[in-house]
Formats: structure tokens, C-alpha cells, sequence
């Protein structure tokens, strides 16, 4: 259940992240002429903010994971087997804010 939960959120925070990379990049104004030449949605800009989108995506997700590592190793317990096992709320809050935290600065890197 909780593998079915987290691949869920990959799935959701990656599509999330590649809309928001699309439709944050601005749109160059054209003249009348030119926007009549040209179709409505260039696919090769399209694609490339699309893969744009998922390369960032997957970076994200990596250094959030190697950040919950460095501060699971600086706590000096098992976060795993305290959120998982002891039910502990104060390991898992500790770590949303974390998680958090460094999703707030990863997004600001790579947003420019």
C-alpha cells in the first residue's frame, strides 16, 4: 500500500512540476503575418519543456532524497524505523519540514 502511495506521488509532483514548466516559460509576441505562417503550438518547443520538465523533475526528487539521507544521518536515530515501526508524529513532522524545506530551495534553484 504505501509503495502504491509514493509511486502515486512521484507520478502527480512529476506532472505537476512539468506543467508548471510549461506554461512558466514566456511566449514570444509575433507579428500578424508571422502568427499565420506558423501553427498554434510549436510540438519541438513543446517537447522540449516537456523534457525539460522531467529532467528537472527527476534532480528534484534526487537531492530531496539526498537531503532526507544527510538529515537522517545527522538525527541520532532510525528515522525510518521510528515514522514506519514506533508511529512516531514527531520523527514524521520533523521530516515533512524538512522535506518541505528543501522542496521550497530546489524549486527556487532551478526556477531561476
Amino acid at each position: 500500500m504505501a509503495k502504491k502511495i509514493v509511486f502515486s506521488m512521484f507520478v502527480l509532483v512529476t506532472v505537476a512540476i512539468v506543467a508548471f514548466v510549461m506554461f512558466a516559460h514566456n511566449a514570444d509576441a509575433q507579428d500578424d503575418a508571422a502568427a499565420a505562417d506558423n501553427p498554434m503550438v510549436n510540438f519541438k518547443v513543446l517537447g522540449g519543456f516537456i523534457i525539460e520538465g522531467i529532467v528537472f523533475s527527476i534532480v528534484g526528487l534526487i537531492i530531496l532524497m539526498v537531503g532526507y539521507k544527510v538529515f537522517d544521518m545527522a538525527t541520532p536515530y532510525d528515522l525510518n524505523r521510528q515514522i514506519a515501526e514506533d508511529n512516531n508524529v514527531a520523527a514524521g513532522i520533523a521530516v515533512a519540514g524538512v522535506l518541505v524545506s528543501l522542496g521550497i530551495i530546489v524549486a527556487a534553484a532551478m526556477g531561476g
